[in-house]
């Protein structure tokens, strides 16, 4: 995701719900300005194998797949995102697993954020926050009351070990959205971390020289795209909370992904999993592709 035209495309999931119509719609903008091919996919529940009693509720969960995906045509209304044609396929499976299989081949996977529950916030992964962690690809999760238009900014938060790709891929987007960049890198706070960097004077180096890499990487960046305005803001802080902070439903925020399974994800407190949970926007997940992929 390095060029302006994507030229393996973007894949939307849809399931009828006013959330992943909102996605529908900035899946739609995304493709206008990278000029990709658009694909909506709707997907239902099927057994491994027939199973006996089942039968009615297969066809069902089929039916509501295919309003889903008639709901996402009625909502283009023609359009041609990209000034291509949108597929609109409906596919048996999860679509969690439906759609990271997708990513493997495409430039971008989005989809709708549900509201969340009590347990959820705790423990039970959505289909979105599922995706952005298990995901091969990039994917974007689209919260509720999120705007399609191009971003007022684009926040990216980095961390010494991230790929290259995450830089990269948010400079990319500020260079084709038009909008201003925010390079955020945050140094913890917790007690015992604070004391040892106060004590110990290799840890202080070790910041030091982080905070000259993330420089240089900034540099190498706004080189190949010398148009886009970015600031480069080092905090202390909850690296989630302060990625969050005076977030606005126009914004955009770019992470880069940890593969790990969902629930434990949220057990450990994943950054980019805290930051899909509470964004007022778009966050855009990124994940390396690994040679096999």
């Amino acid at each position: 995701m390095s060029s302006t035209t994507w030229y393996r495309g973007i894949v939307v999931g849809v399931d009828g719900s006013g959330d992943s119509l909102g996605a529908l719609d900035w899946a739609a903008r995304a493709a206008d300005v990278h000029e990709a091919r658009l694909t909506v996919v709707a997907t239902h529940a099927t057994p491994p194998a027939p199973v006996p009693g089942f039968g009615d509720t297969v066809r069902d969960t089929r039916d509501e797949a295919r309003r889903a995906a008639q709901a996402a045509r009625d909502r283009l209304a023609g359009r041609r995102p990209g000034g291509r044609e949108v597929e609109v396929v409906v596919l048996p499976g999860a679509p969690a697993h439906v759609l990271s299989q997708r990513s493997r081949t495409c430039d971008l996977v989005v989809v709708g954020r549900r509201g969340l529950d009590a347990l959820d916030r705790v423990l039970v992964g959505s289909t979105s926050s599922a995706l952005a962690a298990s995901s091969p690809g990039t994917v974007v999760v689209v919260p509720a009351g999120a705007t399609p238009d191009d971003p007022s900014l684009i926040r990216v938060g980095v961390e010494r070990d991230d790929e290259p790709d995450v830089l990269g891929t948010a400079f990319a987007e500020a260079a084709a959205r038009g909008c201003p960049l925010e390079v955020l890198h945050v140094v913890g706070t917790d007690p015992v971390g604070s004391a040892l960097h106060q004590a110990d004077p290799l840890a202080a180096s070790w910041h030091e020289a982080a905070r000259e890499d993330l420089a240089d990487q900034v540099a190498r960046w706004s080189e190949k795209y010398p148009l886009v305005s970015c600031s480069v803001v080092i905090r202390r802080g909850d690296p989630a909370g302060v990625l969050l902070e005076d977030l606005t439903p126009g914004d955009l925020v770019v992470v880069g992904g940890r593969r790990h399974p969902t629930v434990l994800g949220r057990m450990l407190r994943s950054v980019p999993d805290a930051v899909l949970r509470g964004a007022p926007c778009p966050v855009l997940v990124v994940h390396s592709r690994r040679p096999a992929e």
